[in-house]
């Protein structure tokens, strides 16, 4: 935990140091903006889909398209050097499948887990045209995570529990991305983000009911780990 918070407080130095010295200072000007991001699953990272198979049946939690939404409030504090934060909305969706061969029985449940953050994320620009700005930026989240989750399967076979292993948590973030600033009608933003958590998110525990009364009961940790399409809009 140590290492990201060196590498938050060294960015912050960093923006600070350039933002002294910028000979084309804009005094710190504050833009504020509204974001919409599909959340889309990815299969490194520990993130895709998990499988567990035993003698009883075989089970499948696997991620599914989410969403992100929210504000951003960014510091510019020259053309070329950012700060950006705000809070964000983040739904992540999931499958959870399970088979049992011997009786050719199937369930099916899906379900959501819902988290908060915000983004402290150190932004540099590379000019591409009058208007257009290419940025790469990079940061912690604070993520605050809602509340445990549960399901129960389409035919009753299933039962779901993902628990929160955190109230509070960090994510490394990373972003690449595309601007168009316009001298009247805001800035436009096209661009890409990874969301790595530091540690899993969840404790899942899924219960297989195969006979009257007899289940099996199959656990494990969901990582959380995401990228994103991000769709911007900066108010002038």
């Amino acid at each position: 935990m140590n290492r990201y918070l060196i590498i938050l407080l060294t960015t912050f130095a960093l923006i600070s140091v350039s933002a002294q010295s910028s000979k084309k200072k804009k005094a710190n000007e504050v833009k504020f903006g509204v974001q919409f991001k599909p959340v889309i699953p990815i299969n490194y990272f520990g993130a895709g889909p998990q499988t567990i198979i035993d003698t009883v049946a075989e089970v499948t939690v696997a991620p599914k398209l989410g969403y992100n939404l929210g504000m951003v409030v960014r510091t510019d504090f020259s053309n070329l050097l950012s700060f950006e934060t705000g809070i964000n909305y983040i739904r992540r969706n999931f499958n959870l499948d399970a088979y049992e061969a011997k009786r050719d029985t199937s369930d099916h449940t899906d379900f959501g887990f819902v988290s908060y953050q915000i983004p402290l994320q150190g932004l540099v620009y590379i000019r591409l045209s009058e208007q257009i700005y290419m940025n790469t930026s990079g940061g912690l989240g604070i993520d605050w995570y809602a509340s445990h989750v549960q399901s129960v399967g389409e035919n009753a076979l299933l039962q779901h529990l993902s628990l929160r292993r955190y109230w509070m948590h960090f994510s490394v973030l990373a972003n690449i991305g595309f601007e168009w600033r316009t001298e009247k009608s805001g800035g436009f933003y096209l661009g890409a983000s990874f969301v790595n958590p530091i540690k899993p998110i969840t404790d899942t525990r899924i219960d297989y009911y195969y006979g009257n009364t007899d289940k099996q009961r199959y656990e494990m940790n969901l990582k959380g780990t995401f990228i994103t399409v991000d769709l911007r809009y900066f108010f002038k």
